[in-house]
């Protein structure tokens, strides 16, 4: 009898958060196929469930339409190597993790030389370019989504789906501790902490940390007691924070945290945070937050006159109302992050409106999201 083969896996995420979702997938796969080869583009998480990663996954993390321009030639070379690994091997399946314009393309190719293609986190076509739906079905074999309301959306194209919950609401402590947080990140057990989330991608870094620490300058006059901690993804990041804490606030309380984001949202009282998977990860973690985020100009401008939903922030379009503010652009003033961040302080009423809300978000998107993802993949790869 001839022993099975053990398929090939190959996964390319793009940041840190696809490699959170890459790392979960993996585990999932292996209970189905414990033998299997993980290659492609990941990060440490990945790359420690035993994921080959054949380039950085950092050369990926760019964010916004003109930001992309810039880097366009390196990231044109890589997609080439990439793709000429992969028709060489020619994998049992690709999964494209996030990085929509990139993965996409990749998907592509590969499914028209008869490779499965699958793709893990919806675009965002509920919030803009639906259309975009009918490019993605000659892309993808199958598409896995973190939230209830998109399954819907690929129905209506007839693209193969499976609603898998997000990852992270199983991740999150179900009563998280800001005591136990702050001990762990040797952090004083009094006063009030803020947390700031700057991003994961430099591009959003270099325009939020300078907005961020003269807003936390304004707050440190109102509330003296106030502590600023902030999750640094990697040095790159780390530096380019410290530097905007020593021109605009140097005299403030703050503490740089490598990685452990998690960490930091749980020992925070209040937080803000620059749109993308943190909103989510600060609600599931039970946090009150405001949402700020500055794009480049030309990126704001065409997605505003594209834009179908009315909110960028996840929370408020799980809860399809205005519940956290998001201060957008010109708005993502130090003043105005200020204020709001202010009046979430000394407002129990908004606060536990928020917590409320989170709290029936985190229980709709626990599910056991790596057995579904994989189960989704091994079936459309039998299909």
């Amino acid at each position: 009898m001839t022993a099975p083969i053990s398929p090939v896996f190959a996964l390319v995420a793009g940041e840190v958060s696809g490699d959170l979702l890459g790392a979960d997938l993996i585990r999932g796969l292996k209970q189905h196929y414990p033998t299997a080869r993980f290659v492609g583009i990941g990060g440490e998480r990945m790359q420690a469930e035993g994921l080959e990663s054949w380039f950085a996954m950092e050369r990926l993390s760019v964010m916004g339409l003109f930001e992309v321009l810039r880097h366009l030639p390196g990231l044109l070379s890589l997609r080439y190597q990439l793709l000429q690994n992969l028709l060489a091997l020619k994998p049992t399946a690709f999964i494209g993790i996030d990085a929509p314009d990139f993965n996409f393309y990749v998907a592509r190719k590969l499914k028209r030389n008869g490779i499965k293609t699958f793709h893990y986190v919806s675009p965002s076509v509920w919030a803009w370019r639906e259309n975009r739906l009918v490019k993605i079905k000659q892309s993808i074999d199958g598409m896995l989504v973190l939230f209830p309301f998109e399954v819907p959306i690929y129905q209506r194209y007839d693209i193969p789906v499976c609603f898998v919950g997000h990852p992270l609401a199983n991740q999150v402590a179900l009563a998280p501790n800001s005591g136990e947080a702050r001990k762990a990140l040797n952090l004083s057990q009094t006063g009030s902490y803020t947390g700031l989330l700057p991003g994961s991608r430099m591009s959003e870094i270099e325009r939020m940390a300078d907005v961020y620490v003269l807003a936390a300058k304004q707050l440190a006059l109102i509330y003296p007691d106030m502590q600023f901690i902030v999750p640094c993804v990697h040095q790159r990041a780390r530096t380019r924070i410290q530097q905007a804490f020593e021109r605009y606030g140097a005299k403030l309380r703050y503490h740089l945290i490598d990685q452990q984001a998690s960490l930091v949202i749980e020992a925070s009282d209040q937080l803000i945070v620059t749109s993308g998977t943190a909103t989510l990860q600060t609600a599931l973690l039970l946090r009150p937050m405001v949402i700020a985020i500055k794009l480049h100009p030309l990126t704001y401008w065409i997605m505003k006159r594209m834009a179908i939903s009315r909110w960028i922030g996840l929370p408020n379009i799980l809860a399809q109302q205005s519940l956290v503010v998001e201060l957008i652009q010109h708005e993502a003033s130090p003043e105005k992050l200020a204020l709001e961040l202010g009046r979430l302080v000394v407002d129990n009423k908004r606060r536990e409106q928020q917590i409320t809300a989170f709290m029936q978000q985190r229980a709709q998107l626990r599910q056991d999201s790596a057995a579904l993802a994989a189960q989704a993949i091994v079936g459309w790869c039998q299909a």
